[in-house]
């Protein structure tokens, strides 16, 4: 999501008379885009705040901004603590805060207004803002507020644009991406998905993130049948442990969770299934934090983001005791992820032999990169045509835990 932020904070800049600069020293103003979700984030907002003051300082007419969920829960305390801050805006406000920009810098719209901003192969772009969910330990509803669905046809319109700068994979983005219901025609996320892949130029289409409440079979037949939805479901199921899942305000049990997973992969061929993991939460066991680790074993999961608990301010979490200590909560996450090493390496080696359709995102020295559908890195040489852009396919000759090799045919 701050990707993307940065990305409509650059296209609608641009739109307004400003350029982008590749270097910070020949910059006017830099805009910090934040996050909240936890701690250590918010520690390298700040972080990265005092470099810039150092910056702003050494010319003057410089300015720094900050936006994002860290400024949102913050607001205009911000000011008090960072006293070289210039401006603070919430996202969701983000075109007044640039028509105000344009109004003190005098820019002209004529000057960039019709420009083309260079683009990468993928693109993210917001369907959905906030949550609903209110889960006890995630603070995005107090920082983003309650769900608001873009209309279909504005999302769909954004594509376009990204399309025409050369982009060819789109991310659909949305904390509850699976629960969009476009205001102005009822329109579910399956027909939304449905609407964007028509857009001609983009190869691929994705979603993030998924609520395992939210997961219905209209989705699974979109990724099932439609041909540039790609074959990957992101789908955090937080704790292997039902009593924590409770507490953690859920709403679903790990048979439910279970039974979801499986049916997904009964309708769609070679899916791949990646989630979200929290240990440490307050009060978790041993025992519990064990069954978390059974579930990785049971579903084998293509990729897993396992995080500590991080009591964030204002969520009910963080009114219980953060009583799992730092060391365990980090012994906790290794053990998990040497598990999903030995889990991963043995998924992909399912792929060995078996030829895969590969988007070049990198050429270099005679070698390429990408990902297939289901979203693994592929890694192999680079034959005559595998440019940057195009869609190759791939016999897989090697597989490790984070990637696979092989030869792009001809």
């Amino acid at each position: 999501m701050n990707e993307s932020d940065a990305d409509y904070l650059t296209q609608g800049m641009t739109a307004a008379g400003f350029t982008a600069v590749p270097d910070l020293d020949q910059a006017d103003i830099a805009i910090l885009v934040t996050c909240s979700v936890r701690q250590n984030a918010e520690q390298k907002a700040y972080g990265r705040f005092r470099e810039l003051k150092a910056w702003k300082r050494a010319r003057p007419g410089r300015a720094v901004a900050m936006t994002g969920c860290m400024a949102n829960k913050e607001k205009d305390r911000l000011y008090d603590r960072l006293p070289d801050l210039d401006y603070r805006f919430d996202m969701r406000q983000y075109e007044a805060f640039i028509q105000d920009l344009q109004g003190e810098y005098e820019t002209d719209p004529a000057q960039t207004g019709g420009a083309v901003l260079q683009h990468g192969l993928t693109a993210y772009v917001p369907a959905i803002f906030g949550c609903n969910e209110v889960c006890s330990f995630c603070i995005v509803p107090f920082v983003r507020g309650i769900e608001r669905s873009r209309p279909l046809d504005d999302v769909v319109e954004d594509v376009r644009r990204f399309a025409r700068q050369g982009v060819r994979e789109v991310t659909l983005l949305g904390q509850t991406i699976n629960s969009y219901r476009d205001p102005e025609r009822g329109a579910r996320l399956a027909e939304l998905l449905e609407a964007v892949e028509r857009v001609p130029g983009i190869w691929r289409v994705r979603f993030l993130t998924s609520h395992p409440r939210h997961v219905h079979d209209d989705l699974l037949f979109a990724i099932r049948d439609l041909p540039r939805v790609c074959e990957h479901l992101h789908l955090p199921f937080q704790s292997g442990d039902d009593a924590i899942l409770k507490q953690m305000r859920r709403r679903y049990t790990i048979e439910e969770y279970r039974a979801i997973i499986a049916h997904a992969r009964s309708l769609v061929v070679d899916l791949s299934v990646s989630t979200d993991v929290i240990v440490g939460y307050p009060g978790e066991t041993e025992e519990q934090f064990q069954r978390t680790l059974d579930l990785l074993e049971e579903i084998k999961f293509d990729v897993v983001h396992i995080q500590g608990f991080s009591p964030r301010p204002r969520t009910t979490a963080a009114r219980q005791a953060d009583d799992v200590s730092p060391v365990e909560k980090k012994r906790r996450i290794n053990v998990l992820l040497d598990a999903q090493r030995r889990i991963a390496e043995a998924a992909n080696r399912r792929w060995l032999g078996r030829t895969v359709e590969v988007l070049v995102e990198r050429v270099e020295d005679g070698e390429f990169s990408g990902r297939t559908r289901q979203n693994k890195v592929v890694l192999g040489a680079a034959p005559l045509g595998a440019d940057v852009g195009t869609v190759r396919l791939v016999h897989v000759e090697q597989a490790t835990a984070w990637q696979l090799k092989g030869q792009a045919l001809n």
